[in-house]
């Protein structure tokens, strides 16, 4: 009797320890699943609020297309920007064979710019001394002045980067002082002069001025060096021109009375006209010489001369 009691007893004290501690491992596993749901919940916020951002991104980046072009040791790339077109000419570095490319500035020539120089003219000995019925052309070789406006300028290369040919357009003036009291005018179907040598009559200054529209056709070849500003170069080719415009000026006093006269015409000159040119320079020194095989005037209007001009580039655009 008293085991049963006993064992009744002991099962009592067994069943009242377990309970609390399977309801303490079962709270256990609940919690524990409701953590996981709660992890859960706050990866997927995560992951969308990730991919919020990344949307945002996405949306800021700028809009490109690329097409890239390959032409034996030479890539073209056309990058489009938003609506912007840039196009870089890359070469493969040679030497090397793990496809390297590197950025190749186009070439560029040396036309264009303001050009100011000296005027005078050669007879037909290639002799700046005038025959005596030629003399009234004599010029004052320090005050005749050449200013040249290159405008325009198309370079295209040849060889490389630094070998290419170029070509342009550009207005030229040239202005011919001359060295007597003396004119010129149309009279006869030929230039004849028109002395300002009556007494009381003192001359000023006498000038004649021949506009034209040039466009050179240049071979020009540049030194290598990776600033364009420190590269030398050399050109040489023909300039093609036509007469767009002349007139004669004359400032006098007579009798203390100060009087100007202007006349605009043809004056008989060669509509059209070519020569050849030579440029070279270095840096900000530039220089030019130009020589036209056609003659000033008409053949049988004036006098046989044949223009040349040498000077300095002052400024490259």
């Amino acid at each position: 009797m008293k085991n049963k009691v006993i064992l009744i007893v002991i099962f009592s004290i067994t069943v009242s320890i377990a309970s609390p501690v399977q309801y303490t491992a079962a709270q256990s596993r609940d919690e524990m699943v409701n953590r996981a749901e709660i992890l859960e919940e706050s990866t997927v916020e995560e992951v969308s609020g990730r991919s919020r951002v990344a949307d945002t991104i996405v949306q800021d980046v700028p809009r490109t297309d690329t097409t890239t072009i390959q032409l034996g040791n030479r890539e073209i790339r056309i990058i489009d920007v938003n609506g912007k077109t840039d196009i870089s000419i890359l070469e493969k570095n040679s030497r090397e064979n793990s496809g390297i490319f590197r950025h190749r500035r186009p070439f560029r020539g040396n036309w264009q710019g303001i050009d100011f120089g000296l005027n005078n003219y050669l007879n037909s000995d290639f002799s700046t001394s005038l025959a005596p019925e030629e003399d009234f052309m004599e010029l004052r070789a320090a005050r005749s002045f050449n200013l040249g406006l290159n405008l325009l300028q198309y370079s295209l290369a040849i060889s490389g980067n630094n070998i290419g040919l170029v070509t342009g357009m550009g207005v030229e003036y040239n202005n011919y002082r001359f060295a007597n009291d003396v004119s010129i005018e149309k009279q006869n179907r030929e230039i004849v002069p028109v002395w300002y040598d009556e007494p009381g009559m003192n001359v000023e200054r006498s000038r004649f001025r021949a506009i034209y529209l040039n466009v050179p056709l240049l071979m020009e070849f540049q030194t290598r060096h990776s600033s364009r500003s420190r590269r030398g170069h050399i050109s040489f080719g023909v300039v093609g021109a036509v007469n767009i415009g002349s007139n004669t000026r004359v400032v006098y006093k007579d009798n203390s009375s100060r009087s100007r006269e202007r006349v605009r015409d043809d004056f008989y000159l060669s509509p059209f006209r070519y020569g050849f040119t030579l440029r070279a320079g270095y840096r900000s020194l530039n220089l030019y010489a130009d020589y036209y095989p056609v003659t000033l005037f008409q053949a049988n209007k004036g006098p046989e001369l044949y223009p040349f001009s040498v000077g300095i580039s002052l400024i490259n655009f």
